[in-house]
C-alpha cells in the first residue's frame, strides 16, 4: 500500500488533519480536533497508530505568526522528526509550501 501523506493545520479554534495516499485522488481521511491535546503526546501516537497500518509522512504546518497553536497542540514539535512508521516535517502556512510539500 502506498504511503499515507498527512497535512496538520494547527489554528485558535480548532486543527486540521487531512490525509491521502499518493493512489487515490480523493481525500482518505479527514477530521478536526480540538486545539489543546489531553495529552503531551497525542499527536506522536496518532502518527505511531496509523504508521502500524501504512508509512506516514506528515507535515505539521506552522504558521510564522501564530506557531504558539503548534505548540499548544504538541508542546515536543520541535525536536521530533519521526518515530515507528512515520516522519514528521515542520512547513510554513504559505499556499507555495503547502502545495510542494503535498505533491511530493
Amino acid at each position: 500500500m502506498d504511503a499515507l501523506k498527512m497535512i496538520i493545520v494547527p489554528h485558535e479554534t480548532e486543527t486540521r488533519l487531512v490525509a491521502k495516499t499518493a493512489a487515490t485522488s480523493g481525500i482518505w481521511l479527514r477530521a478536526t480536533l480540538p486545539t489543546m491535546t489531553l495529552h503531551p503526546q497525542a499527536l506522536p501516537l496518532l502518527l505511531t497508530a496509523l504508521g502500524s497500518f501504512v508509512p506516514v509522512h506528515a507535515a505539521l504546518v506552522v504558521a510564522t505568526r501564530a506557531a504558539s497553536f503548534a505548540t499548544r497542540l504538541y508542546p515536543g514539535w520541535f525536536p521530533d522528526v519521526g518515530g515507528p512508521g512515520y516522519e514528521l516535517q515542520v512547513i510554513g502556512d504559505t499556499r507555495r509550501e503547502r502545495a510542494a510539500w503535498w505533491c511530493r
